[in-house]
């Protein structure tokens, strides 16, 4: 089996992973959508809002909380539905909503209906998980030569100048001659 190793945007630690499950991750991230989240494993709890519907946000509540505790987040047996090389980008760089003992916590008061601040909730999640997992695109053919010409005129300048530098120093030295 191939193995590659990349690295997460400019962290230290270099995870590997198969091209394989990287091309999946990839997929993945591109067709993610917040319907896709298993609401079921998270904690939806309602609160009185203090957003738009005047009188009405007193009576009802309709401020929508979304949280998941910390020994559940990013733990395969209830994350399964988040690729592994994903679930590592976001152990590594930390989300938005993420609490100081490692849970999740979103909550969401703009609307006055619960459903649509729930839905929003996870849509901010969504958007959240889709700005930290990234994958370096694939090389073009094109953008190799290019980067090899590119090579190839610096090198040139490099000994161009290395060349002239040292003519020049030449004409500064003294010859004797008896």
């Amino acid at each position: 089996m191939l193995r590659l190793s990349f690295s997460f945007h400019s962290l230290r630690r270099y995870t590997t992973f198969s091209t394989k499950d990287i091309d999946r991750s990839r997929k993945w991230i591109e067709q993610f959508s917040s319907t896709q989240i298993p609401s079921k494993h998270f904690e939806i709890t309602f609160s009185r809002s203090s957003g738009p519907g005047g009188q009405k946000v007193n009576k009802t509540s309709s401020k929508a909380t979304v949280a998941m505790e910390n020994d559940k987040w990013l733990n395969p047996q209830w994350c399964y539905w988040i690729p592994e090389p994903i679930r590592a980008q976001l152990r590594e760089k930390k989300v938005r909503y993420q609490t100081k003992t490692g849970g999740i916590l979103i909550q969401c008061d703009t609307s006055r209906n619960r459903d649509t601040n729930v839905s929003e909730c996870f849509e901010r999640l969504t958007e959240e998980i889709k700005r930290v997992a990234y994958f370096e695109p694939e090389v073009t053919e094109e953008n190799k030569k290019k980067w090899e010409e590119l090579k190839e005129v610096s090198k040139e300048k490099r000994l161009f100048n290395k060349k002239k530098v040292s003519d020049k120093k030449k004409l500064r030295s003294k010859k004797f001659d008896f």
